[in-house]
């Protein structure tokens, strides 16, 4: 499982996102870029974490593991996207709010309910 934050190296990835939601965020087609990145960076959250998940297990464990790959992710692709025509104020309120989201995002919980709803 990927953790973010468990190894300085590991704040790579959500860094990189980051820096596409800020590129995407500043072209001209900056909506559309907003879609596509979006379902992007689910479908590589999808990719990775069938890839590293072992066949069968627990629902929940699964999906908590989806959760905890993918709301980083999505989390700093959005603040990227969002920071890419605002002010230095609006940059750090944005930043905040995204390290606020994926600090207390209720990864078990959500889960858990996310299994309960699929049937597992």
């Amino acid at each position: 499982m990927i953790s973010f934050g468990a190894d300085p190296t590991d704040a790579v990835v959500p860094l990189v996102v980051f820096v596409a939601g800020v590129l995407a965020g500043r072209a001209k087609q900056r909506l559309t870029l907003l879609v596509f990145g979006l379902v992007a960076v689910v479908g590589i959250a999808i990719a990775l974490n069938a890839l590293m998940r072992p066949p069968g297990g627990d629902r929940a464990a699964q999906f908590t593991e989806l959760y905890l790959l993918g709301v980083p992710l999505l989390a700093a692709y959005l603040a990227g996207w969002l920071c890419g025509r605002t002010g230095w104020v609006t940059r750090l309120l944005v930043v905040a709010l995204a390290v606020a989201v994926v600090l207390v995002f209720p990864y078990a919980q959500v889960g858990q309910a996310t299994a309960g709803l699929a049937g597992g």
